[in-house]
């Protein structure tokens, strides 16, 4: 009796596989939704943000042939980052495939391996999304922080900065707060530290708790219930986006303000339990301009890979090995993603203490 040769039952490389789920879309998360941080695949796992203080001025009239007015002299530094790694395992083992029916049409057959490579692949593709949306949204916080709850870097003391100098606390506990005073603030330290960047607004992401205080508040829950979604947002319908629900949205103070309630698996340390975590904690957010043109950024390194050094970085990537005697598919997947603020003196951390 002849028996299928292990390459013919598994097929794929390592190119097939990250083929394949590069093109599976990322339908997980508000940041990846909004399309805050675009991706750019770097050639190196070291990536160079140059830090220019350079201010846009606006030029002087002279007649026509006189010499042109000087530019200011750039005061740049670079800082060097490493990209982190984040690397996953999973294993097709014969269990996962004999005796494991799946219904096409209005019979059952049993499952192939391609379909359970196919499953896996989709499975594989949503942990690394959640996991470069709880990056993204640590950075707007002004950190990377991965999956353990350490945190990788501290952008605000990247740049020489202290987070405290850029945070407004609502107090939104206080019924005489001037919170249409408290978005002026946040507005204008934005608007004072793009330093030559462009925007074309603000907006802020805040957890529920903070959305739920902010909307109540009685110099604000008379705009609520006036504005033109008065009675959708009464219902508390949610907007949806790409099969995914989201929070409310309301605009107040010349900022709009999106909740977030999802939450991730994460740990909040190396040796404890896996626990449902929010992305930001209660009464807390960021508010960060709109419509720059290079304020955010996603750089992703090659793969830990001899096959991929020095090649543009990917978002995710799939390799496979056989196991020997037959045991088993091994996928090894990984990603390496940064999300970085270029300008993180242009975020305003928010918050209410009361």
């Amino acid at each position: 009796m002849s028996y299928p040769d292990l390459a013919a039952i598994f097929p794929f490389t390592h190119v097939d596989l990250t083929d394949q789920i590069d093109v599976i879309p990322n339908l997980y998360g508000l940041t990846n939704e909004l399309g805050l941080f675009p991706a750019e695949g770097k050639t190196s796992r070291i990536v160079e943000m140059r830090y220019d203080n350079h201010v846009l001025r606006v030029l002087p009239a002279k007649e026509r042939g006189a010499a042109g007015t000087p530019a200011q002299s750039r005061t740049a530094k670079s800082i060097f980052v490493e990209i982190p790694h984040f690397p996953e395992l999973d294993v097709i083992e014969p269990q996962d495939i004999q005796d494991i029916l799946i219904q096409v049409g209005n019979t059952k057959r049993p499952i192939t391996v391609q379909e359970e490579v196919a499953k896996r692949l989709i499975d594989i593709k949503a942990t690394h999304d959640i996991t470069l949306e709880w990056l993204r949204c640590k950075a707007l916080q002004g950190q990377i922080v991965d999956g353990n709850s350490t945190q990788i870097y501290d952008l605000y003391s990247l740049f020489g900065l202290t987070v405290g100098d850029y945070t407004v606390d609502f107090l939104l506990g206080t019924d005489t707060t001037d919170v249409a005073a408290k978005c002026a603030t946040v507005i204008q330290s934005i608007t004072q530290n793009l330093k030559g960047e462009v925007s074309n607004g603000v907006e802020a992401i805040v957890d529920p708790d903070f959305f739920t205080a902010f909307v109540k508040h009685p110099k604000v829950a008379q705009y609520f219930l006036q504005a033109e979604q008065a009675v959708m947002l009464a219902m508390i319908v949610r907007q949806q986006r790409e099969g995914n629900m989201w929070g409310r949205e309301f605009r107040f103070g010349n900022i709009t303000w999106r909740e977030y309630y999802g939450t991730a698996p994460v740990k909040a340390s190396a040796t404890s339990a896996i626990a449902s975590t929010p992305f930001w904690a209660s009464k807390k957010g960021t508010a960060f301009p709109i419509g720059t043109r290079k304020m955010f950024r996603t750089y992703n390194a090659p793969a830990h890979d001899i096959r991929f050094v020095n090649t543009p970085g990917l978002a995710v990537y799939v390799s496979p090995e056989i196991l020997e005697h037959g045991q088993g598919i091994e996928l090894r997947s990984e990603s390496n993603p940064l999300p970085v603020v270029r300008r993180p003196e242009a975020l305003v951390q928010i918050t209410s203490s009361n």
